[in-house]
């Protein structure tokens, strides 16, 4: 015996758990008008030119990776190179 899953397109009828959707306003926002003030953004800037440009606890963490021989492990390898390689044969199809 086939079973056929039958599809009802009628959206008036709620989401699966009962809940009806979230409706958007037809107004979709307001725009920012001309005299809104930015200050955060502004105060993200500030703190961005503070900021160095590198972090010299990362830097000396990546020195040291890389002096050790055994990083990364032979099975992370591995685990890499397959990765790599079923994405290469699946764009390939």
């Amino acid at each position: 015996m086939l079973k056929v899953m039958e599809i009802d397109a009628n959206l008036s009828l709620g989401a699966v758990n009962g809940l009806m959707p979230a409706t958007r306003s037809a107004t979709g926002g307001k725009p920012a008008a001309e005299g809104d003030s930015f200050a955060s953004s502004t105060a993200l800037e500030t703190a961005l030119k503070n900021t160095a440009d590198t972090r010299p606890e990362a830097v000396a963490r990546g020195l040291d990776l890389i002096k050790n021989g055994n990083y990364p492990s032979s099975d992370a390898v591995k685990k890499l190179s397959g990765f790599l390689a079923s994405q290469l044969q699946s764009s390939q199809d």
